[in-house]
């Protein structure tokens, strides 16, 4: 339900709040740092299509590897194409033939792996509804795709369609990101990991639209019925965009930037300590360094304005998936480029570059990672470095222990220089320490009902300068603002009265609201 479009004016005469508490967040970090006095992530990515997390000796070896290789975090695909790797009340269990029946593959890595004193992440694929490896529907007649996939009406579908209204790989369609229904089926996900696992932290992925078919022009998935009448409604537009519209592009990244910082706010509102990452792409040839970033592939191809996210505190870490061939010299000249740019770009959040060891033999990877550890010109360094993957660590079929030993020490295979001769611990996260808080807010009519695409003005004191204006409700009618100083802030609806709110941001929590209109 909405109150009005985003272009059109809003008059609203009463505003009730009820604050319903807060419960848990931080700060904010000026800027990137400068090296690894603070602590560095040294993760594996673990994806669950090979093996690694299937088994209890899988996962003993898994361990036993990453702490012989001086790494301190496992990024492990716990939710593959939604279907659960672990014991779920919301997703159901994985009809993977290679998980022993009866064996809960998260809850014996947290076990294991913490012992041990390294991190577990939960890996949470988003977009992709289903994939054709298991050669069928789902077993499962809950499962998202058969309850709202292919075969829903239009009504009920889930699923992103092109331009031409066609849904791409029927056996791996994907969730449109316009749906309100779709942003809570992630939501509940997230919240049922923390509510039942000791995750360190909640690893996001294909937190994005699908690519475009071959010739087929940018941005050209999206038309979901329900999010396109979602547009239109908001804009006051009857047409079908073409993918190239410039309004449609941006109502999509703006989709794509609310589902993340929802996810952002509720798991941090659950536990305090739980890092929110996400997999983001460096896709394209054009130089970041060199090029406007909205017209860099990331944003018009798949609609994922990661760098807002991290210099505007949407989630902890973004993990950019550098994935090149150091063999092909246009791609290491692309990866040298994209991680020059990454270290130098001004942030309030983490930075993890992520090289491609399936792509490389092992020499090329380990000179990736150093390289990537190496400062740029202007002395700037990330937050950390995660190969991907662990399960397939080189293109040329070398034993993964030469991997493992170069990384910690002299070998023929890493000239002399290994990364991580030396332990390491995971970074500090200094914005989650600080004193700052965070706001949810919902905006709801008195019988409940969410109100969308509202402008919604925050000012800090009863007189105090305005904080963000006109930023809007999403399609569940939720409003966040993150790394805001301690005190009270005022809200009101853009274009009505000045009838001012109170709300009151605690330190370290996320402040938890209900805005209802009579």
């Amino acid at each position: 339900m909405r109150l009005s479009g985003v272009k059109r004016i809003l008059l609203v005469v009463g505003i009730v709040i009820l604050v319903l508490g807060g419960i848990s967040f931080q700060g904010v970090q000026a800027q990137a740092s400068t090296g690894e006095e603070d602590g560095s992530y040294r993760a594996f990515w673990v994806q669950a299509f090979e093996l690694g997390l299937k088994s209890p000796q899988q996962i003993d070896q898994l361990v036993a590897d990453v702490k012989a290789a001086n790494m301190n975090a496992i990024i492990a695909q716990v939710v593959r194409r939604h279907d659960a790797y672990y014991v779920s009340e919301y997703l159901p269990f994985t009809q993977d033939p290679s998980v022993v029946p009866g064996f809960d593959p998260l809850g014996y890595l947290l076990e294991k792996a913490h012992q041990e004193g390294i991190e577990v992440h939960a890996w949470v694929v988003l977009g992709p509804m289903w994939h054709s490896i298991y050669g069928g529907a789902p077993q499962d007649p809950n499962h998202i795709y058969n309850v709202y996939g292919p075969h829903a009406s239009d009504e009920e579908t889930w699923i992103t369609k092109g331009y031409d209204g066609s849904i791409g790989n029927v056996m791996q369609p994907y969730v449109d990101f316009g749906h309100p229904e779709v942003v809570e089926h992630f939501v509940h996900i997230v919240q049922d990991l923390l509510t039942h696992y000791q995750v360190d932290g909640i690893h996001l992925d294909y937190v994005r639209y699908p690519e475009n078919p071959g010739g087929q022009p940018f941005g050209w998935y999206g038309y979901n019925p329900t999010a396109l009448q979602r547009f239109q409604e908001e804009t006051g537009r009857l047409d079908r965009p073409h993918p190239s519209d410039q309004e449609w592009l941006e109502w999509k990244v703006q989709q794509v930037d609310a589902a993340v910082k929802r996810i952002y706010l509720e798991a941090t509102a659950i536990n305090i300590d739980t890092v929110v990452s996400a997999a983001v792409l460096s896709w394209g040839f054009a130089d970041p360094r060199t090029n406007d970033w909205w017209n860099l592939d990331p944003v018009q191809r798949a609609h994922q304005n990661w760098k807002k996210w991290v210099q505007e505190g949407y989630l902890d870490y973004t993990f950019v998936m550098n994935y090149d061939n150091d063999a092909d010299p246009a791609r290491a000249n692309r990866y040298n480029a994209w991680i020059e740019w990454q270290k130098d770009l001004p942030r309030n959040r983490g930075m993890v570059i992520g090289p491609a060891l399936y792509m490389n033999t092992i020499p090329n990877s380990i000179s990736q990672i150093n390289r990537a550890l190496a400062p740029s010109q202007a002395g700037q360094h990330v937050e950390g470095i995660s190969p991907y993957v662990y399960n397939v660590w080189s293109n040329d079929n070398s034993p993964r222990a030469h991997l493992l030993q170069s990384l910690v020490e002299s070998t023929e295979w890493n000239g002399g220089s290994p990364p991580f001769s030396t332990e390491m611990n995971v970074p500090t996260h200094s914005w989650k320490e600080a004193s700052n808080g965070h706001l949810l807010g919902r905006l709801v009519n008195k019988n409940g009902e969410p109100l969308t695409g509202v402008p919604i003005t925050l000012s800090r004191g009863n007189n105090g300068p305005t904080i963000i204006g006109a930023f809007e409700t999403d399609s569940n009618g939720y409003f966040g603002v993150t790394d805001l100083l301690p005190g009270q802030y005022f809200i009101t609806i853009a274009g009505g009265p000045l009838n001012k709110q109170l709300l009151q941001v605690k330190p370290r929590e996320v402040t938890k609201a209900d805005v209802i209109l009579p």
